[in-house]
C-alpha cells in the first residue's frame, strides 16, 4: 500500500514540519503546496524539504483563493503531477497544514488495504438542502485577485446536463483511489463537470461528489471522510473548523477518525504534544 499525500499550506511553518514529520513513510510521496501569497519563510521550508527528500516535492504555487475555483485546480493539478510522477500509488490523501493524524502511517495503510478500490467522500444531494444549492450553484461566480464575484443568476443544473445527473455536496478532504483521480483528470464527464463548477461558489465542496456519484464509481463511494472536524458556523450558512484543544481528546481518539482538523500551536500546542507522544512521534 503507497499513498501520494498532498498538502496545502499558507502559513504556520512549524505546523507543516510537525505535520510532515508525523505522516512521513519513505514508501509514500507526499507533493505540497504552498499559496503564492505565503512568507518567504513557508516557502524556503518547503523547498528545502523537497531538496532533502527524493519523495518530497513540491507543486508550483498559485494563488488560492477560499470559496473558489483555484481550490478544485489545485487538487487536479495535484493529481495530475502525482498520476505522471510515480505509476504504484494506491491512494491519494489531501491535507491541510493544520491538519494531523490521529493513527499511525501503518494503521492507515492497514485500513485503506481492506477496503482496497473504496473511495472515501462525505457526500448528500444537494437538493435535500435547497439553500447549498441557491447559494452556491444558482449564481455565476467568478474569482477575481483573491475575490469572487457574484455575477448574477444562471441557469439551473439540470439544464446543464442530462436528467439523469444529479448535484452533489459534502466535504473537500478524501480518501481516493488511483484509478478514480486518473478519471477525475481525464474523463469527458469531469471536463463537462469543471465548466460548470468552475462558475461555482465553494466548488471543491461538490465537483468530485458529484463526478464520483454520477460516474461508474459511484459503487465504489463510501460517504466517510474519516476525519474529525468540529463545523461552527459563523456567517448566515457558512461553517468554519473549530480550533482542536485539549478539550477535544476524548472525542478525537473514540472516533472513527484517521485525522484530525484544525489545529494552531499558538491557540493549543499541548494538544499536537499529546498526539504526537501517543504516537510515538519524536
Amino acid at each position: 500500500m503507497k499513498i501520494a499525500y498532498f498538502i496545502m499550506a499558507h502559513h504556520k511553518p512549524n505546523m507543516l514540519l510537525r505535520l510532515l514529520n508525523a505522516v512521513y513513510a519513505e514508501d509514500n510521496i507526499y507533493l505540497i503546496h504552498i499559496d503564492s501569497g505565503a512568507d518567504a519563510e513557508l516557502h524556503q521550508l518547503a523547498y528545502n524539504l523537497s531538496d532533502s527528500n527524493p519523495n518530497i516535492r513540491i507543486l508550483p504555487p498559485r494563488f488560492l483563493s477560499w470559496g473558489g475555483w483555484s481550490l478544485v485546480q489545485a487538487e487536479l493539478d495535484a493529481m495530475t503531477y502525482l498520476l505522471n510522477w510515480d505509476m504504484e500509488w494506491d491512494y491519494y490523501i489531501n491535507l491541510s497544514g493544520q491538519d494531523f493524524p490521529l493513527v499511525k502511517q501503518q494503521q492507515v495503510k492497514d485500513f485503506l488495504s481492506k477496503s482496497i478500490g473504496s473511495n472515501y467522500l462525505r457526500s448528500k444531494p444537494t437538493r435535500s438542502v435547497p439553500k447549498q444549492l441557491e447559494l452556491t450553484q444558482n449564481h455565476y461566480h467568478v474569482e477575481d485577485c483573491g475575490k469572487i464575484l457574484n455575477m448574477g443568476k444562471r441557469k439551473p443544473f439540470e439544464e446543464y446536463f442530462a436528467p439523469h445527473i444529479e448535484p452533489h455536496y459534502g466535504s473537500q478532504w478524501k480518501m481516493i483511489t488511483r484509478s478514480f483521480a486518473e478519471y477525475a483528470t481525464t474523463s469527458y464527464l469531469s471536463f463537462d463537470m469543471q465548466d460548470y463548477f468552475r462558475y461555482t461558489l465553494i466548488p471543491d465542496e461538490a465537483f468530485f461528489q458529484t463526478l464520483i456519484l454520477n460516474s461508474d464509481f459511484k459503487t465504489t463511494h463510501i460517504n466517510n471522510y474519516h476525519r474529525f472536524i468540529n463545523m461552527e458556523e459563523y456567517e448566515h450558512a457558512l461553517y468554519r473548523p473549530a480550533i482542536i484543544t485539549m478539550d477535544y481528546l476524548y472525542s478525537l481518539f473514540n472516533s472513527d477518525a484517521l485525522f484530525a482538523r484544525k489545529f494552531d500551536e499558538s491557540v493549543d500546542s499541548k494538544v499536537l504534544d499529546f498526539i504526537e507522544h501517543t504516537l510515538g512521534i519524536k
